[in-house]
């Protein structure tokens, strides 16, 4: 009686081969998901930054829509405004400036002490009461535009794996509606 033995089987080559291939699909999936990942980090870190930046700029521009009257100070680094007064209907009396109820923008550290230098925005009432309302702002500038208008830039840093991103927004005139 002759028995037949069943001799299918891979050979050390084949294997070899197709461990090849399998590391190169691996090692293109993996090259793959690492580029999505710095690709994503460095788009939503630039997307918060640009949120901050334009969040920054809409708090102090709503405070200037309402002012009587501003003042820049601090070789435009300080904006200080100055609402009319509230009435007790709610109403602005648009002839009297409230001067007691002044609000500062200005950047600091995290104690919020005007002066010192720092990258938080606050957002202070006569220098007391003051609310921190962003942090990584690099640089704010106010410039006088005409005597009812002002120029507001705001500059927002973050820093990503891939490097630091940067907003820089300018609102290029906010009018004075009570002025």
């Amino acid at each position: 009686m002759h028995v037949k033995l069943n001799q299918n089987g891979h050979t050390l080559i084949e294997l070899l081969v197709a461990m090849s291939i399998t590391g190169l699909i691996c090692a293109g999936a993996f090259a793959m998901m690492i580029s999505s990942m710095s690709c994503f980090d460095g788009t939503s870190t630039q997307t918060y930054t640009d949120i901050d930046a334009v969040m920054a700029m809409q708090m102090i521009v709503n405070d200037v829509r309402e002012a009587k009257s501003i003042n820049i100070i601090a070789n435009g680094k300080r904006l200080r405004v100055i609402f009319p007064v509230k009435l007790s209907e709610g109403y602005y009396d648009r002839h009297q400036a409230d001067m007691a109820n002044q609000i500062d923008y200005y950047l600091s550290d995290e104690t919020g002490v005007p002066g010192h230098s720092g990258n938080w925005l606050w957002r202070g009432k006569n220098n007391n009461n003051r609310t921190p309302l962003k942090r990584n702002v690099n640089s704010l500038e106010f410039e006088q535009d005409t005597s009812r208008s002002v120029k507001i830039t705001v500059t927002t840093l973050e820093n990503s794996a891939s490097g630091p991103k940067t907003t820089s927004l300018t609102q290029r005139v906010v009018y004075l509606r009570n002025y």
